[in-house]
């Protein structure tokens, strides 16, 4: 059986008034973000946690209850950085990463992920997409000692929304 591996994962950056309605975002909408799929190193943290819980009983439940409280969601990317002075297509998108998070700090907005497509794959009707609010915290460089390409990672924190698997139409 084939198994979908990290090339069929896209993700993308949009500001934080990037959506008229985001858990109905619009195809017009998200293929106008900026991909950042390419920058980021494989082993990235974008996904949705344990859902807060609340054990309250009334003086009428025989057993133990567990309702369901807030949604929680996670986010830490690591992103290539391009060598001073590149200027080629891969560095571009390097670039475009270290603007967005390392050269701001605390920049909101969305990160959505899509699962089973190339990341040059325009989004359209019948895929599906998670949507993550996040802040970004400042960026942190990672050490590139024994010839490693340089990286930063970015951790996110939860900005109070998300949408798992919304269905484009």
């Amino acid at each position: 059986m084939p198994k979908m591996m990290s090339p069929n994962t896209t993700i993308y950056w949009y500001p934080e008034n990037g959506f008229a309605d985001a858990e109905n975002p619009t195809l017009l909408e998200l293929n106008a973000g900026t991909n950042i799929s390419c920058a980021i190193v494989t082993g990235y943290t974008l996904n949705f946690t344990d859902s807060d819980t609340d054990d309250s009983k009334t003086i009428c439940d025989e057993a133990n209850v567990q309702s369901r409280g807030f949604s929680n969601y996670e986010a830490s990317l690591t992103f290539f950085r391009a060598p001073i002075g590149a200027t080629d297509l891969e560095s571009q998108t390097f670039d475009t990463a270290r603007d967005l998070f390392k050269a701001q700090e605390h920049v909101t907005g969305w990160l959505v992920s899509r699962q089973g497509f190339k990341s040059g794959v325009a989004f359209a009707a019948g895929q599906h997409v998670s949507l993550f609010k996040v802040t970004s915290d400042f960026g942190q460089d990672v050490s590139a000692d024994g010839g490693a390409p340089y990286q930063f990672t970015v951790p996110f924190l939860q900005a109070g929304e998300a949408y798992p698997n919304v269905l484009l139409s």
